[in-house]
């Protein structure tokens, strides 16, 4: 195989893939991503004796974690991933939470390297049997900060652990507290939009019903159509993000992220609404046809 340098290279050029992938969508999202070195490679080897190249491969020594903002967007983040590259199932880890039991769930996916990146690679060897793969962790970004911690001061030092359950419990206590944290964060954006709502400020309502990347504010047409539209009006504070960032993962060329391109993609997917129709540009229509949406 070449340096092992080549899993730190190809690790940046898959993170800025994905960095790619869910920004050009609108997710508000973090990627990061690292290659495991000689090093470090060598110390897990040695201290595990169960990876050989006709057997059980490492699969993590390229390494992407995506931290996004918002809990209800980690099956967006999937859904496009799964789309653009092979994954292996049989691999991967989603923990279900269990309602009567408090556990730190992981959501770790496991992925086929194309390839493009072969010849850095290369194939598992005696030395290093590593699969041609590579792991993609996907959490929130309160929960991000919590597994950092437990990372470096239990996982990594777990004889300090020892014959102290009750505070280790404790610690996994803390991600259930960050896990309301989140859901009173969204209940927050809610309540908000609805203000603008009642309020008619169509601008700040989609903004914060969305709470997504836009980079553009309504245009006065759009207004006027929801000024002079409750029933859509009232529609979009109920609007199906999953659905909408899920439209936008299909299409191809992707679009520009407007607050008014964002209210045409609704209207085909959901609202059908024939005024909305007639203001859509004709790129943005033809895109979203050739794309079935």
């Amino acid at each position: 195989m070449n340096e092992v340098s080549a899993f730190i290279r190809v690790a940046d050029y898959i993170r800025k893939e994905i960095d790619q992938e869910l920004t050009s969508i609108g997710l508000l999202c973090r990627v990061f991503g690292r290659g495991k070195s000689a090093a470090s490679l060598r110390s897990k080897l040695g201290s595990l004796d169960k990876y050989s190249p006709t057997g059980k491969l490492i699969q993590d020594a390229i390494g992407i974690r995506v931290v996004l903002y918002f809990q209800e967007d980690v099956e967006v983040a999937d859904a496009v991933l799964r789309r653009r590259y092979q994954c292996d199932d049989a691999s991967s880890t989603i923990d279900k939470p269990v309602d009567t039991v408090f556990s730190v769930s992981r959501y770790n996916l496991v992925f086929r390297l194309a390839e493009e990146y072969y010849r850095d690679i290369g194939s598992p060897t005696v030395e290093f049997p590593i699969d041609r793969a590579f792991e993609v962790q996907i959490r929130t970004i309160l929960s991000e900060g919590w597994h950092e911690v437990e990372h470096d001061l239990r996982y990594k030092r777990k004889a300090d652990w020892i014959n102290s359950d009750d505070l280790s419990r404790g610690l996994n206590g803390v991600l259930a507290t960050l896990e309301t944290a989140e859901w009173s964060m969204r209940k927050i954006f809610d309540d908000l939009a609805y203000k603008h709502y009642k309020s008619r400020k169509w601008d700040a309502l989609i903004h914060s019903v969305l709470r997504m990347r836009i980079t553009t504010p309504l245009s006065n047409s759009i207004c006027v159509f929801l000024e002079s539209n409750t029933d859509a009006a009232r529609k979009l504070i109920r609007i199906n993000r999953f659905d909408l960032l899920s439209a936008l993962a299909k299409m191809a060329p992707r679009i520009p992220l407007t607050a008014d391109n964002m209210i045409f993609v609704w209207n085909r997917v959901s609202l059908r609404n024939t005024d909305l129709t007639n203001l859509t540009p004709r790129i943005i229509a033809e895109t979203m046809d050739n794309s079935e949406i």
